[in-house]
């Protein structure tokens, strides 16, 4: 609108004023109770100190907020995971084309040690899954883990109860595992999971221990053939 107004009154300048310290420095404005996506709080006596050193160094200054700005930006980098997530949602994908993507989603869990998203997505309902499951993914180094890429998958088969898929160590065939659908999502079919849980290994894992000479039990042959 145009038009001349009255200006603020104290009560307005207040509250238009920036709340808590700020450094000013070539322009810039870094808050001084926002840092690195935490509170940090600087006594006002600091604070005062340190505006003084700006508008005394003003090229300076600008030069340690560039430091400060890069100092926080690493500190991200260095905490974002590189692990992938694990998709849990698969579970609910209808036909044979989510029972694959449910049994490669638990192979993701074993490569990272996510033990509660492999119980989530292996079976949900056995409540001491993440007991076992902890020990199981917890003792293998992770490059021992990773070897659950060189697992080969076989296309789903269909079956009374859900489906089957073939597991493959270097193109040859180890054994199926069975997945049921129930209560409108997939997971591993009770007996496949039992044998598991009692092997203490996970479903691929199972197959590298084979392989390796370290398995104790399980579905597949020791070592895989």
């Amino acid at each position: 609108m145009s038009g001349q107004q009255d200006p603020p009154g104290d009560d307005e300048r207040r509250s238009q004023e920036p709340h808590g310290n700020s450094l000013h420095a070539g322009g810039d404005i870094v808050n001084s109770g926002i840092m690195s996506g935490r509170d940090t709080h600087i006594d006002n006596s600091v604070a005062i100190k340190v505006r003084k050193w700006a508008v005394a160094n003003p090229l300076l200054s600008v030069g340690v907020c560039a430091v400060l700005v890069g100092t926080i930006g690493v500190g991200t980098a260095v905490l974002t995971p590189d692990d992938p997530e694990v998709d849990l949602s698969v579970v609910n994908q209808r036909g044979l084309g989510g029972a694959r993507d449910t049994l490669e989603q638990i192979r993701v869990a074993e490569r990272v040690a996510d033990t509660e998203a492999w119980c989530r997505l292996a079976q949900p309902g056995d409540g001491a899954c993440a007991t076992t499951m902890s020990a199981a993914l917890g003792a293998k180094s992770s490059s021992y883990r990773e070897q659950v890429d060189d697992v080969g998958l076989g296309e789903p088969e269909k079956t009374d109860g859900g489906a089957r898929i073939q597991l493959r160590w270097e193109d040859r065939d180890q054994g199926y595992v069975s997945l049921v659908w129930t209560g409108g999502r997939w997971q591993l079919a009770s007996s496949d999971y039992g044998l598991f849980k009692l092997c203490g290994a996970g479903v691929f894992l199972s197959l590298v221990d084979a392989q390796n000479q370290e398995a104790k039990c399980g579905p597949f042959k020791l070592p895989a053939s």
